[in-house]
């Protein structure tokens, strides 16, 4: 309680009075309103624990129940983290699926490539053999020929022995 201001003295003479006789007067009501007082107290009391309680259950039923829902918001983003990986692993793999067709498919251009080279260096080859052997037999046979035109000629610049014996037959 708040304290009361100084008074004069006359003035507190009589609020002493006062107070003692409605102390008289609460001293002789005391037994019985005492009573319904720390009834009502302890009912207060009660009423206060148990709305305590009540306030208390509630708060830990929502606490449990954000939990849950925290969980649960978890467990999902959990699962969409899981599908995205495998969804990327899924577009991974087709990834390395259709580069190593690629690469299957350059691989045999290049194989294809090579032999085609290869065959056509078989093919000069054999067109340089066949070419000095054309050389070759051209030459062989040019000196057959001129061998034998040289002898033609030779054989036409000679003198001829043949005229002496014409006569002579035809005598």
């Amino acid at each position: 309680m708040a304290k009361a201001k100084k008074k004069p003295a006359k003035k507190k003479v009589a609020a002493k009075k006062k107070v003692v006789a409605k102390k008289k007067v609460a001293a002789k009501k005391k037994p019985a309103a005492n009573k319904a007082a720390a009834a009502a107290k302890k009912k207060a009391a009660a009423a206060k624990k148990k709305a305590a309680a009540v306030k208390k259950k509630a708060a830990t039923a929502a606490k449990k129940k954000a939990a849950a829902a925290k969980k649960k918001a978890d467990a999902a983003k959990k699962k969409v983290v899981a599908e995205k990986k495998k969804a990327a692993a899924a577009k991974a793999t087709a990834a390395k699926a259709a580069a190593k067709a690629q690469m299957d498919a350059l691989r045999a251009e290049v194989k294809a490539a090579k032999d085609q080279v290869s065959a056509m260096k078989k093919r000069e080859d054999a067109l340089i053999k066949l070419s000095s052997d054309k050389d070759a037999a051209a030459a062989k046979f040019m000196d057959n020929w001129m061998k034998s035109a040289m002898a033609k000629m030779e054989k036409s610049m000679a003198p001829k022995k043949g005229k002496k014996r014409r006569k002579a037959k035809k005598k």
